[in-house]
């Protein structure tokens, strides 16, 4: 009883707490512009779904840059445009796939995205890859455009952020470090290390892919959202699951509440836009502040962004509660099974053979 409620509250402290140094107020304002001018440009030409794809690519990137906002190395930024764009050119290829026979592709494709993760430098760059991937394969082309101009809507995206940020860069004038400076290399993770990552991307990979196919028995409108959870929940240790499960379950309610109630009352563009703004600001200033304010920020900006260009209104919001809710736990069997009953087998194991 008293480990099980440490257990409680050690979550309840990190589900509580607020660094609130690290909080990024320019960097959530900027961020917010540059995945929102390009909404705007798109609407005014009457490109919708390219215009939100753009965007998608944007808040990726910055996602991507999130973690050391004004100081991650350049090259990782540059290959992580080419990368997302390859990842979602690839789950567009997959979903378009007859639904049972794409779920092999969908693990092989989620677990060779997280490979990178083998290299401290490219760890969010391939967590994101997998992300464009896993959201490629939900969101289906529509006519508006075509397969081929969807990752290059989303290299747009990339390349616009990137663009952006250089040039703000050298018009610091006194910059705290050039992001486009050779890069200090990394060292590859130990073997050891390596190996305990690829089992993890393994078991990311295979526990995403039974979501999929949990939301195709169940008839799932949005089921990628299950693989989203899965991937942003299940972590390489049991406790970091279940803190980032419930972080990501709790913001996810509150965030779809507020995305229900927006889309309830308007889907007018010239309202939607200011409050993405908003929502896009709060996820990109608190990335590194609090995950469950931060999931409730990505949340509303995610389902106001499908609704720009997809049906769905107050729908999504519900739907994403629901995927999210079976993701978190997939995730938190998937860790006790990987953590909890698997090292206690190999303890035994190990015990067994000493003795």
């Amino acid at each position: 009883m008293d480990e099980i409620e440490g257990r409680l509250l050690r979550l309840l402290e990190e589900l509580t707490r607020w660094e609130r140094g690290r909080i990024d107020l320019r960097r959530g304002a900027l961020g917010a512009l540059l995945v929102v001018l390009p909404l705007v440009i798109g609407y005014l030409v009457g490109l919708a779904e390219a215009a939100v794809l753009v965007s998608v690519g944007a808040l990726n990137l910055l996602l991507v840059e999130a973690p050391k906002p004004g100081r991650t190395p350049g090259r990782t930024l540059l290959v992580a445009v080419g990368v997302n764009a390859v990842a979602f050119g690839a789950g567009t290829i997959v979903g378009l796939l007859p639904r049972l026979v794409e779920l092999p592709f969908v693990a092989v494709g989620i677990f060779v995205a997280l490979l990178g993760s083998r290299w401290a430098t490219w760890q969010n760059a391939s967590f994101i890859a997998a992300v464009m991937f896993v959201f490629a394969v939900g969101v289906p082309p529509t006519t508006e455009i075509g397969i081929l101009l969807r990752p290059s809507a989303v290299l747009l995206g990339g390349v616009w952020v990137v663009s952006t940020l250089a040039v703000l860069n050298m018009l610091r004038s006194s910059p705290e470090r050039d992001v486009f400076s050779p890069p200090v290399p990394s060292p590859r993770i130990d073997l050891a290390s390596s190996r305990a990552r690829n089992r993890h991307a393994a078991a990311v990979a295979i526990t995403a892919t039974a979501g999929l196919w949990l939301g195709l028995v169940l008839g799932l409108p949005r089921d990628y959202w299950v693989m989203l959870t899965v991937l942003v929940a299940l972590r390489p240790d049991l406790a970091a699951t279940v803190s980032y499960s419930a972080s990501r379950g709790a913001g996810t309610v509150v965030g779809a509440a507020g995305a229900f109630a927006v889309t309830t009352l308007t889907s007018s563009p010239g309202i939607l836009f200011p409050v993405l703004g908003a929502t896009t600001w709060l996820a990109l200033a608190t990335r590194s502040v609090n995950y469950l304010v931060y999931a409730v920020g990505i949340t509303l900006t995610v389902i106001l962004l499908l609704n720009l260009a997809y049906s769905g209104g107050p729908s999504l919001a519900v739907t994403r509660v629901i995927d999210t809710v079976i993701g978190g736990a997939l995730a938190l069997v998937a860790a006790f099974l990987l953590f909890e009953v698997g090292l206690a087998k190999r303890s035994s194991g190990s015990a067994g053979r000493t003795s």
